[in-house]
């Protein structure tokens, strides 16, 4: 639901996507992100990338060395805002962008494929805005979101759930999966990995250290 006022006339969470400038989803599932979308950012060259699924961005953050020179002249030039720092990813100037603009919760597309160390970084920022945004990274395959405390999952029975814990992760606990937890201690390791739903919809909990949720956009049960 877009920003405004509900039925009720509660103030509704703004959502922005963020568009990065990885390999691009499909666009049908751009499409369906950017209708949920109160904004779309584009981090740097990732405008080339909303631009090819169809998307002007309403703006086009980071230290600009990667948008094309057809990019800009599509997108009106107020829509570019320059951040140097050196020691911030052009994702991380798109997410603090969003956040200042009133973004609650925030899905990131086309961070993946590529180069692994950029990857796994993209992916880092779950943890590095725990409790300023509900962050998500999407693709064709995962939702991808830090558990924070309990997180509930829903979706079909077979409906893949990957689990991994970055560091350790203590007192994981899982209901409504076909193989569950109770208050284990996770560390940096496959396992977890390919579980899928049994219930839904099911939890995850973890009392503490940072746990990354990767919800299936697919059924495969196991035999």
């Amino acid at each position: 639901m877009k920003a405004g006022l509900d039925d009720a006339g509660m103030v509704v969470a703004m959502r922005f996507l963020i568009v990065a400038n990885g390999e691009a989803p499909s666009k049908a599932l751009m499409a369906e992100l950017s209708a949920d979308a109160d904004r779309v950012i584009a981090a740097d060259g990732g405008a080339d990338v909303a631009l090819a699924a169809g998307m002007l961005p309403d703006a086009v953050v980071g230290d600009l060395d990667s948008v094309s020179s057809e990019a800009r002249k599509r997108i009106p030039a107020e829509r570019f805002h320059l951040d140097p720092d050196p020691e911030t990813t052009d994702l991380q100037k798109a997410i603090e962008f969003a956040i200042r603009a009133g973004a609650s919760a925030i899905d990131v597309v086309a961070a993946g494929g590529g180069r692994a160390d950029h990857a796994l970084a993209n992916l880092s920022v779950l943890v590095v805005y725990r409790g300023r945004a509900r962050l998500r990274m999407v693709d064709d395959a995962f939702e991808v979101s830090l558990v924070d405390v309990t997180t509930s999952v829903s979706g079909l029975p077979g409906t893949v759930v990957s689990l991994i814990a970055l560091g350790r992760c203590r007192g994981v606990t899982t209901t409504g999966l076909r193989w569950n937890l109770e208050g284990e201690t996770l560390a940096f390791s496959p396992r977890g990995i390919h579980n899928e739903i049994a219930s839904s919809p099911a939890t995850v909990s973890v009392l503490a250290g940072n746990l990354l949720l990767f919800r299936g956009r697919w059924v495969e049960k196991h035999r």
